[in-house]
């Protein structure tokens, strides 16, 4: 008994040992294989990360470059590329007017080189298990990409640019004629101009978008300096004067003719201002004018314009009887046969002028013309909402008397011998104001325009300087 017992015990250490050593033979194979598989999924994840040709399941417009090389489905993709890119244009509108731009003559293409490019990084960015990520995505759910659309940006704004020269139109001033209280008017005509910058912008996003519809190009249409609606309501008398002349005195008459038709429809839009030196231009013969007597240096001589000064007259009692800001006046140095004192307004080419401002805040036209022996200056304007008139006053306060005699020598005359060229005459010293009525002849308001001086003359003779 006792020695069964011991050989059923050695048989139980037996089996122990076959099984414990038939279960390390089980892991160590189950080890190899394990090893096995994942050396074989490591080299096979290796050999997938270096492939150089593009992913499976990837598309480029609708055709397969998985398992191509970049020159390959380069190549590949223009050989399929839709021909509609060669042939195809796009409408390109302005008003009244089409032009087609083809897609030859600006370089449209898709650029497969970028698309190919993008499609080659796929599963090529990050770590190897955000890459084999990537590309296990792709091969379960197919890729499809869209290439971007390129074109030539020079020669689109070249067209664009022959485009927008072929359709300029300049703006045009509207017109104002008033003739004897006649007003003719001729409407403004509005520019036209295609820009190019804000053209190509949308331009570029219809063909990057691929959205081949009619463009409208972006059109700038640019008012004149004048519009009709500024001159349209220049309809009413702001102020009119004149002044008489000798229609004799032909010379003097020209230059009186000359310095109308210079100033004459002159329109000055809201806040300009009027040069009448600018006006009248260079006191030439070239430019129109005669020689006639003028004063200088307080003595009537012959001069290029003579004359002008009672254009310019006219034209100061005009703005003041339409309430004008005058700017620059002087007056003569000598009372003036054709105005009453403090009412003149000389001038002299580049250092005496007289300029006023359109203070009305809208346009005003100035009509000057002759009429038989008148000189006539009318300022028109708006009607204005609440009517005035204007009346100019002018009041002596000081009467300068001469002083002495003033001598010539004269050859011609024999010693002790005298004649008389000039009798004094005095000076004065004058204030002018301007009364603005209501309609019923009240005085609403006095402005003190000027105080004037004019200069007395001596008496002027001749005396004897020859021999007995």
């Amino acid at each position: 008994m006792v020695l069964k017992r011991v050989e059923d015990l050695d048989e139980s250490l037996r089996h122990k040992k076959e099984n414990r050593f038939q279960r390390i033979r089980l892991w160590q194979v189950i080890s190899l294989l394990l090893f096995l598989i994942v050396l074989s999924g490591f080299l096979y994840a290796q050999y997938i990360l270096n492939l150089t040709t593009i992913y499976p399941n990837i598309y480029i417009d609708g055709i397969e470059v998985g398992g191509l090389h970049r020159d390959e489905a380069i190549a590949l993709l223009a050989e399929n590329m839709d021909k509609a890119y060669l042939s195809d244009y796009l409408t390109l509108s302005i008003p009244h007017k089409q032009y087609k731009i083809y897609f030859s003559d600006i370089d449209y293409a898709p650029d497969y080189n970028r698309a190919v490019e993008l499609a080659y990084n796929i599963g090529r960015t990050g770590s190897a298990v955000q890459k084999l990520n990537e590309i296990w995505k792709v091969r379960k759910n197919s890729l499809s990409i869209t290439p971007q659309m390129c074109y030539n940006t020079e020669k689109t704004v070249n067209i664009l640019e022959s485009i927008s020269k072929e359709t300029f139109k300049e703006a045009q001033n509207a017109e104002i004629k008033i003739s004897n209280g006649r007003v003719e008017i001729k409407p403004h005509v509005s520019g036209f101009l295609v820009d190019v910058n804000k053209s190509l912008i949308r331009i570029d996003n219809f063909l990057i978008n691929r959205v081949w519809e009619d463009i409208e190009l972006y059109v700038e249409e640019s008012l004149p300096h004048v519009t009709t609606q500024m001159v349209e309501n220049i309809t009413y008398k702001l102020g009119e004067f004149e002044t008489a002349f000798n229609p004799e005195n032909e010379p003097r008459v020209h230059n009186l003719k000359t310095a109308c038709n210079k100033i004459n429809q002159k329109l000055l839009l809201a806040g300009e201002e009027f040069s009448m030196d600018k006006a009248l231009g260079d006191r030439t013969e070239q430019n129109g004018y005669k020689k006639a007597k003028v004063i200088i240096n307080n003595e009537l001589v012959d001069g290029l314009g003579g004359g002008i000064c009672q254009v310019t007259s006219t034209i100061y009692n005009s703005v003041l009887l339409s309430g004008l800001e005058v700017l620059e006046r002087r007056n003569h140095t000598l009372p003036s046969t054709y105005i009453e004192m403090g009412r003149d307004a000389t001038i002299a080419q580049g250092y005496i002028d007289f300029r006023f401002k359109n203070t009305t805040g809208y346009a005003i036209l100035i009509e000057a013309r002759t009429i038989g022996n008148r000189v006539i200056v009318t300022i028109w304007g708006r009607e204005p909402e609440v009517k005035t008139t204007a009346r100019i006053r002018t009041q002596i306060i000081e009467v300068i008397e001469p002083e002495g005699v003033e001598e010539v020598a004269d050859p011609s005359l024999k010693a002790g011998e005298a004649v008389v060229i000039r009798e004094a005459k005095p000076g004065y010293k004058v204030e002018v104001y301007r009364d603005i009525l209501d309609m019923t002849g009240n005085v609403i308001k006095t402005d003190k325009i000027s105080v004037d001086t004019y200069q007395p003359q001596k008496k002027k003779i001749k005396v004897g300087a020859g021999g007995n």
